[in-house]
């Protein structure tokens, strides 16, 4: 029966895993559409962008044929479906319009900046959310009630401040109270890269990054927690003379943090989103200011290419999340062939 019962949840793994990856190709598609025609629509020429001034000092032959080279005076769909052919068919993105090379090439010399903070950052999201939110719940639930009035306006504070804000204050304090600390950037110039070093570089931006992410988990869970604790079950546990910190991290704790996993599938977009004005603050040569420098340029293949990366980015990591709640909660594989693997979560989650 437990063979079974693997196996059964193995199919159902591959059949989430297929369908997803079938419906992220339409989805995909139809993202990368929508952007181009708003890409298109700011107002602005790439040719002008990348001559600037130097562009009095050409032939409007030399202008048109430039035009050309980039592809620009074909009609809007021929210019779609060419980038289209050249990324379902080659595999690649288009060349940049300002030097010329490959999209990828563009995109892979950023790619570890922004993974590595955005990873720090999820650790920084789930690790110091879910603690906080634990311990708003335990002193709220317990004679410490004093401690959770303190510190549930502090999560608030994080929950409304915008990210760069808290960025230029926390940069001003560094600055003032640690100024050996390194703020720009993700190395020191002239010295060799180490693990420590890169720590260092990265901790800052992760914690301001994940501040917003870390106050909404905090949040949530301390709301699940008190959900849970006015449970049957813990009214049970507690009739048989366990102790309120024995029922909350025996019992509550674990059907708690179920949900949280729901989040994940949210976390990561918002994270890489966020990384835009953070790496744009801190110098950080990574994804987020790369966008902000491809669009002030017009630079439309490297802004398509982003586009594709952050649209599978959401795909996957909602696909992750889906796959790791039907794996702790037993209950989603039950309804996913009546009502789909979200809506199995919603209800779950609200159950």
């Amino acid at each position: 029966m437990l063979a079974d019962g693997n196996l059964g949840l193995d199919f159902t793994m591959l059949a989430i895993v297929l369908k997803r990856s079938l419906s992220a190709v339409p989805l995909l598609f139809f993202v990368s559409i929508l952007a181009f025609l708003l890409m298109k629509a700011i107002p602005g020429d790439p040719v002008d962008v990348l001559l600037g001034s130097s562009e009095k000092d050409l032939s409007s032959q030399q202008v048109q044929l430039l035009r050309q080279q980039m592809g620009l005076d074909q009609p809007l769909p021929k210019q779609y479906l060419t980038w289209v052919s050249g990324w379902w068919g080659a595999g690649e993105l288009g060349r940049s319009y300002r030097d010329g090379r490959p999209v990828l090439e563009v995109i892979n010399e950023r790619l570890g900046n922004t993974f590595l903070l955005v990873f720090v950052s999820l650790l920084f999201s789930f690790g110091v959310g879910i603690s906080v939110g634990l311990a708003l719940a335990f002193a709220a639930s317990t004679r410490w009630r004093a401690l959770s009035h303190l510190l549930l306006p502090v999560v608030l504070f994080f929950y409304c401040a915008p990210s760069f804000w808290l960025a230029f204050l926390a940069i001003s304090a560094v600055q003032a109270w640690l100024p050996g600390w390194p703020i720009l950037g993700m190395h020191d110039p002239g010295r060799s890269t180490t693990l420590f070093s890169l720590m260092q570089h990265v901790v800052l931006p992760a914690l301001l990054l994940s501040s917003r992410k870390s106050a909404k988990v905090a949040l949530f869970v301390r709301a699940m927690v008190l959900e849970q604790a006015g449970r049957d079950y813990v009214l049970v546990a507690r009739s048989k003379g366990l102790s309120q910190p024995a029922v909350l991290f025996r019992h509550v704790l674990r059907n708690s943090l179920i949900p949280v996993i729901a989040l994940l599938g949210l976390a990561l977009p918002a994270l890489f989103g966020g990384a835009v004005l953070i790496e744009t603050v801190f110098g950080i040569s990574g994804l987020g200011r790369l966008a902000v420098e491809a669009t002030f340029g017009r630079n439309y293949p490297v802004m398509m290419g982003l586009i594709v990366i952050y649209g599978s980015v959401v795909i996957v990591s909602n696909l992750i999340a889906d796959i790791l709640y039907c794996l702790v909660d037993p209950r989603v594989k039950e309804e996913m062939e009546s009502g789909g693997l979200s809506q199995s979560i919603v209800r779950v989650g609200a159950a």
